[in-house]
């Protein structure tokens, strides 16, 4: 297998979520020879890591080096966000990206504007998404950030832009199931195609694909199928924050009894407080409390 078709799998599995094969191939592989692919393997790898959560790992192996590939850097600052988040953390983030050919360096890109996004500045991620012309990965970011902006249309142009150069590419057809997920319709089905058949033609269901087919089931009301995919994902990854939000929303919508959905929020208190499903919750839950207390003041008086 020459280097091309090694770095064309590890692309795949990490757009996937498969961490652990990703990690398993690029540590057996003996076909990266040349230092670029070596060095963009290396980076899926630390990548990887970091969505495994071992952030100790990876600040280990990267120093903190001017010496160090922009890349790696990168990463290093991504461990250290996601273990600590910190102002400080985003400015060095931000200095990184304004060095050099850094504001053009596709990773850099990414991981900076992951950093914005985890810190909820969705518009500074999007600057740093300027120049993103057959960057595939920073196009699948401007497009979630389109989603979370509810910028529908936005999120649909740069997908049909991306039509034009990316032909078939597996992380493309996974922006078009996002898209479909928030236009509805016959969409939701289509959604569900696309992450159905990642599953079957790959090694085995990630926990990213299952959540795929879950939230598309969950938008067709097929709660029963959505909880199962789900419970699948938790026996994979009974931390993972995007499972327990989707177990949150499957729970209520199925009218589970309460305690089994105050479990899944505790559990996503404890593993992803920050999360911003969490903020939207405490910032319902506050206006609702709010409410509730001016109608006691009315029956009152």
């Amino acid at each position: 297998m020459d280097e091309e078709s090694v770095l064309f799998g590890i692309r795949n599995m990490f757009a996937l979520g498969n961490y652990q094969a990703l990690i398993n191939q690029i540590s057996s592989s003996r076909n990266l020879q040349s230092p670029d692919a070596t060095l963009e393997a290396q980076t899926y790898l630390y990548r990887s890591y970091v969505a495994q959560g071992k952030f100790n790992l990876v600040l280990s192996d990267i120093k903190d080096s001017n010496d160090v590939d922009a890349g790696l850097r990168a990463v290093r600052l991504l461990a250290l966000y996601k273990q600590q988040p910190s102002d400080d953390i985003l400015q060095q983030g931000q200095q990184l990206f304004e060095q050099g050919t850094n504001r053009v360096h596709p990773v850099v890109q990414v991981i900076v504007a992951s950093l914005f996004v985890n810190a909820g500045k969705l518009e500074d991620a999007l600057k740093v998404l300027h120049v993103r012309s057959k960057k595939l990965e920073c196009v699948a970011m401007a497009v979630q950030i389109y989603l979370q902006m509810d910028r529908l249309d936005l999120a649909r142009n740069e997908v049909t832009h991306a039509k034009a150069w990316a032909e078939d590419a597996l992380l493309l057809q996974m922006m078009e199931a996002w898209v479909g997920l928030r236009v509805g319709g016959e969409k939701y089905q289509e959604a569900f195609y696309i992450f159905e058949e990642f599953g079957q033609s790959n090694s085995a269901q990630t926990v990213k694909v299952l959540n795929g087919q879950a939230a598309s089931n969950l938008a067709m009301g097929r709660y029963p199928e959505a909880e199962s995919l789900l419970l699948e994902a938790l026996n994979k990854n009974s931390d993972d924050p995007e499972t327990l939000v989707n177990m949150i929303v499957c729970s209520n919508l199925m009218a589970k009894a309460p305690d089994a959905t105050s479990r899944y929020i505790s559990q996503l208190r404890e593993v992803a407080p920050q999360h911003p499903f969490l903020a939207d919750l405490d910032l319902k839950s506050s206006l609702f409390d709010r409410s509730a207390a001016r109608f006691n003041l009315v029956d009152a008086s």
